[in-house]
């Protein structure tokens, strides 16, 4: 009886711990609103786009100047990430399910080795 709720119990936090996020994610609707704009921003783009304009007049000055020099590029690392594809991301998770299942089916059908295991 203890093996067969420990392997219910088991295969339950396997397929919540993978599944549960997906299931329990929200989508997005009717509760989230656009924020309003106020004074504040409106004041904060503005001085942006000045900014911006200011550059770019002196961008325009300087062409015409003939003084004219690429910016030095800043050599930033790309973000690290492990590589793996959803294809292989699913396909672990298939390969892991499959093992837990094989060692229930394993130890109820007697299969496994007799006695206790020695762990050292």
């Amino acid at each position: 009886m203890i093996k067969r709720i420990s392997s219910v119990t088991l295969t339950l936090v396997v397929l919540t711990t993978f599944f549960g996020p997906h299931a329990f994610a929200s989508t997005p609707g009717d509760e989230l609103k656009p924020a309003e704009d106020s004074s504040a921003s409106r004041k904060a783009a503005e001085v942006r786009n000045e900014k911006l304009r200011e550059a770019f007049n002196k961008l325009v000055v300087d062409a015409k100047a003939g003084r004219v020099a690429p910016a030095p590029r800043a050599q930033i690392q790309p973000a690290q990430s492990n590589s793996l594809s959803k294809g292989t991301k699913i396909a672990i998770v298939v390969g892991v399910v499959v093992a837990v299942v094989a060692i229930i089916v394993i130890a109820n059908t007697g299969g496994g080795p007799s006695g206790p295991i020695p762990i050292f």
